[in-house]
This record gives structure tokens, C-alpha cells and sequence, in this order.
């Protein structure tokens, strides 16, 4: 029982004194509201300390406002007072607070999980909040209370929907451009694609697979990026069901931090697309993916992600972004090296993409009729699909140059100049021959084919024109490494 002492109450707040045990490893707390003479008051004290009342003592008395009397961080193993620290919140008026090892101190001795336990006042008297580190502590709508925030589901709104023919139809980088915007970054998308130099990549696969189209299968232009915008990439690939658990509690910190994740295989097929948010803890992902816009009756929705996806790109620290000077010369070196590049998991680069894809559409044996037709359909809609990212690609590389041309001076800007109108020649020149392709309907397979008899002029006429392109690809390389030397 308590000691009294006449007019003084003496209470040590442990299981055995007041025959009560908690099986956690927060902090505890034991509230008391008294009466004296004087009135009616509250107080508190923490475990393992003394509580004492005189009947002199007026403690705490409850007011309109949120008033912490009581501020600490810890378990109940090692803990200390962060009342400092809430009164310097305090005064940034946040709506809510992030509970974790940066906003509050943390012993370094301590492995276990840590929670930041209030005291407060308001006008309906005294009261106990208990937040663990990574979830988040609210303030209501009036300020006159906490709560603690649903961090089983976070949804990041506003992030842009995802589509082909809309001026970004590389996946890779238009997921990553769709992050950063997100995240208040100023880069345009075309910016993306020339600092990552995937605006002077070309790739093809003897397979005839649209994968040859993605950004980095062959050539990683992503850590070029990453070193031009001043952040640490952290890759997740291929991750077995053994480090699912891990993963998803980073997807998870990321989006409750408001950074979006990067991923490849969300949606219906291996294109790249942007993790919007969660629930259930991770178990569900939302997203926005190139799959997206017919499913959509509102731009603000979501879909659910349907698979996991096997590879998967973090934001991490930031660090120092070179100068504009050194991301030129970075996506340039980039275009010279990647046109030079070998085959790389069976996917040519640069020279061999264009001569094996050259080769492709002449060898008479891939459109024949001896090839059924769900493989010439599927050939005429990889051509295509590969068609409209080299457009892009072309014309994404003449605006981050022309841009950049002012850091250049003399002979070497002259050159930076004809390289950029030699890449916008390119696009216009691809552009206005798929367009015509395009005349006779709405699907790839219509432009070349009626019942699997394929017009061999149309082949040719393509094979023709990517030779031309090659030649000139050939040019742009050595102008590039003009620039260089």
C-alpha cells in the first residue's frame, strides 16, 4: 500500500510496490488525479521513481491548450527526457511528428526498440501517449491532442500518370522522372535521358524482345544518372522470398518518408514503374506503371502492384551533384561508349544493335511464310515499340544537348551544335516513317501485314533508312570524342 505520512502521500512506481506488471518494453507511467481543498490537480510519474503529493501541492491543473508535461525516449530499459526537445518542436508548429533516431537521441548502447512517451494536459485533464520509433505521433485538427498515426497504409498523392506517345515512352526514365518530381527535384524528362546518356543508347536482341528497349538491360545508365543528381542509389535485385521481409520494410520507410520507389514488373509486364504507396503494412503496393491509363477513371488513382517486382531502385543519401561541365562530359562519354559497346546477356549496343536489326528486317526467312503468325506479328510489334523509344530516345538527346551547348565554347559548342541537329534529324526522320507505317490502322501488324504476307518494300525501305542512321550514329561518335579529347 502507499506510505502516508500526515498530509503527504509517498508512491514508487515499480510492479512490486503497486502489484501490477506490464509485459512491454515501453516506458511506463502512472497518472493520478487528486482532490485537496485547493482543488482537483494531476501528476505523474515514471517507472521506477518516486510519485509525491503534499496536501499543499497544486501539481498540474488542465487549461484549452495541449500543454506536454512530460516528454521521454527509450524503453524501459535505458530512457531519458526529450522535454527540451518537444518545446523546440513545438515552436515549427508541425502537424506531426516522425518518431526516430533523428528527430530524438537515442543511446548508442541500445539494440531494442525505442518509443517516445508523452505526459500531457489539455482540457479534459491528463493523458499518456506511447509512439514507437518509424511510426509517426499527430496532433489533431484543433492541437488540443495526439494521436498516433495509421502506419499500416501510406499513400504519396499527386504523382503523375505513366503513358507511351506522350513524350516519355522510356519506361526507366520516365518512372524515375515521375519520383523526382514527386520529390520537388527540377530535372525535365528529357534532362533524365541525357544525364543518364540513355538518350544515346540502342540495343537489339536477335530474340526480337522488347525488353532490348529498356534503358538498362545492356548498359547501366541508371548509376550515371545517380552520380549527376547527387544521390546514392541502393538496389534491390532479384530478391528471394528469404529477404521479401527486409525489403518491404525499406519500400515501406521510403514511401512513409515521402520518397517514391523505382521498380521494373509491377503491372502486367517487365516495364519500369513508380511505387506510390502501401497498406497492410507492405503487403499491398500501389503504383503507377505505362499499364495504367484504361483502368484509370480518375488521373489520382491507383492501382494495386500485382507482382513483386524483381528489380528495385532506392533514393538514398544525397551527396554532391557534379557540375553541369562534368554531366556533359559524362553523358557524352556515355554516347561514345555505349555505340562501342560489345554484346552484353544477348543484347547488341550501339554499331551491332543497328547492323543486327539491319539484318533482321533483310533475312527473308523471319517473314516468310514458313514463320506462323503470332511470330511475325510479334517481330512487326517489337520493330515497332522499338521504333518509337529510338525516336525518343533521338529526340531527348538533341534537347539535353542544345541545352548544354553554352558550356562549351568555339570549335567544340560548333560540334556540340551539329551533333544535337544530327539527333533531331534522326528523330524526325524515324518519326515521319513510322507515322506513315502507322496510315493504314492502329496496330503495328496492320502497317506491314494481311494475313502474314509481309511487304518486303516496307522492310526494306526501314532497313534503308536505320543504314542511313547508322552512318550517321557513326558521325556523332567521332564528333563526340572530338569534344572529348
Amino acid at each position: 500500500m502507499p506510505a502516508r505520512h500526515r498530509s503527504r502521500l509517498d508512491i514508487l512506481v515499480t510492479p512490486q510496490f503497486l502489484g501490477a506488471s506490464l509485459d512491454s518494453q515501453r516506458i511506463s507511467v502512472l497518472t493520478v488525479k487528486y482532490q485537496t481543498p485547493d482543488g482537483t490537480f494531476f501528476t505523474y510519474a515514471v517507472q521506477d521513481k518516486p510519485l509525491t503529493i503534499e496536501l499543499a501541492d497544486q501539481k498540474f491543473t488542465p487549461g484549452a491548450d495541449l500543454q506536454v508535461i512530460g516528454a521521454y525516449y527509450g524503453n524501459k530499459n535505458e530512457y531519458r527526457t526529450v522535454l527540451a526537445k518537444m518545446k523546440h518542436y513545438d515552436y515549427f508548429r508541425w502537424n506531426e511528428i516522425r518518431v526516430n533516431h533523428e528527430t530524438f537521441p537515442s543511446s548508442p548502447g541500445v539494440d531494442d526498440p525505442e518509443y517516445l512517451t508523452l505526459v500531457y494536459l489539455n482540457e479534459k485533464g491528463i493523458h499518456v501517449i506511447s509512439c514507437a520509433e518509424n511510426e509517426t505521433l499527430c496532433y489533431t485538427s484543433d492541437r488540443k491532442g495526439l494521436y498516433l498515426k495509421d502506419t499500416s497504409t501510406c499513400i504519396l498523392p499527386g504523382i503523375i500518370t505513366l503513358e507511351w506517345e506522350a513524350g516519355m515512352d522510356c519506361t526507366w526514365a520516365g518512372a524515375v522522372y515521375a519520383a523526382l518530381r514527386y520529390m520537388g527535384e527540377p530535372y525535365t524528362y528529357e534532362q533524365i535521358m541525357g544525364l543518364s546518356g540513355a538518350c544515346c543508347r540502342i540495343a537489339f536482341t536477335e530474340i526480337w524482345d522488347w525488353s532490348a528497349a529498356d534503358a538498362l538491360v545492356a548498359f547501366d545508365c541508371a548509376s550515371i544518372l545517380f552520380t549527376a543528381i547527387g544521390y546514392e542509389p541502393i538496389w534491390a535485385d532479384r530478391v528471394d522470398k528469404d529477404g521479401r521481409i527486409e525489403e518491404r520494410r525499406n519500400i515501406v520507410r521510403d514511401i512513409s518518408n515521402g520518397k517514391p520507389v523505382v521498380a521494373i514488373n509491377l503491372r502486367v509486364a517487365p516495364e519500369w514503374g513508380v511505387i506510390t504507396g502501401f497498406r497492410e503494412n507492405g503487403k499491398v503496393f500501389y503504383c503507377r506503371t505505362y499499364f495504367d491509363r484504361e483502368y484509370l477513371s480518375d488521373k489520382d488513382e491507383y492501382l494495386e502492384s500485382e507482382s513483386w517486382p524483381f528489380l528495385i531502385i532506392h533514393f538514398g543519401e544525397r551527396k554532391d551533384r557534379p557540375s553541369d561541365s562534368e554531366n556533359l562530359k559524362a553523358s557524352l562519354q556515355t554516347l561514345v561508349d555505349s555505340f562501342e559497346a560489345g554484346c552484353s546477356s544477348g543484347y547488341f549496343q550501339g554499331r551491332q544493335a543497328y547492323e543486327q536489326w539491319i539484318a533482321g528486317l533483310r533475312n527473308r526467312r523471319l517473314w516468310d511464310k514458313g514463320n506462323s503468325k503470332d511470330d511475325i506479328e510479334r517481330r512487326l510489334a517489337v520493330n515497332d515499340y522499338l521504333l518509337l523509344n529510338l525516336i525518343d530516345a533521338r529526340r531527348c538527346a538533341a534537347a539535353y544537348l542544345n541545352e548544354n551547348v553554352p558550356l562549351l565554347k568555339g570549335e567544340k559548342a560548333g560540334l556540340l551544335t551539329e551533333i544535337a541537329g544530327s539527333y533531331s534529324s534522326i528523330a524526325g526522320q524515324l518519326s515521319s516513317f513510322r507515322s506513315q507505317l502507322k496510315a493504314g490502322g492502329e496496330e503495328p501488324i496492320r502497317y506491314y501485314a494481311i494475313d502474314t504476307k509481309i511487304s518486303t518494300r516496307c522492310l526494306d525501305e526501314q532497313a534503308d533508312l536505320l543504314e542511313s542512321m547508322l552512318q550517321a550514329e557513326k558521325e556523332i561518335a567521332d564528333k563526340a570524342k572530338r569534344i572529348l579529347a
